[in-house]
């Protein structure tokens, strides 16, 4: 099992970081290598989403079903290229225009994925997305 964790600081509130990060149907513009995202389901706590994404030209699917609480979003696989995959983002407060955001990884892969999963490239996806994301939130 592969473990990562980061944690950015974020130029928006809060609540906007979470509902944007919440919302599988806007992935497609701030999650690097995401070609398509959308929503399948959705109840008061629980969404089922799928995110389709090209990694060295090679496209791979995720379906997953995130558990919303009031700070927190627990992501856990469905069906995707990963034997498992969990996941927590928690979104803090820091002030009225800033927030932390912190993800929490566990994920067991494939001998391929293995092999470009490590914490380089993680680290990059996660500063990219970052970027990407508060892009978007303009």
């Amino acid at each position: 099992m592969q473990k990562f964790y980061f944690q950015h600081t974020i130029h928006a509130d809060a609540d906007k970081v979470f509902q944007n990060i919440a919302d599988f149907s806007n992935y497609k513009y701030f999650l690097p290598g995401c070609l398509d995202s959308s929503l399948i389901s959705k109840d008061e706590n629980k969404m089922v989403g799928l995110l389709c994404f090209e990694i060295l030209s090679k496209q791979y699917s995720i379906t997953s079903e995130n558990t919303l609480s009031e700070d927190t979003i627990t992501i856990d696989q469905v069906e995707g290229p990963f034997k498992a995959f969990n996941a927590k983002w928690i979104i803090t407060p820091i002030d009225a225009k800033l927030s932390t955001a912190s993800l929490d990884v566990e994920l067991s892969a494939s001998l391929l994925l293995r092999a470009i999963i490590n914490e380089a490239t993680v680290s990059l996806f996660s500063s990219k997305f970052i970027s990407a994301f508060e892009e978007y939130l303009k």
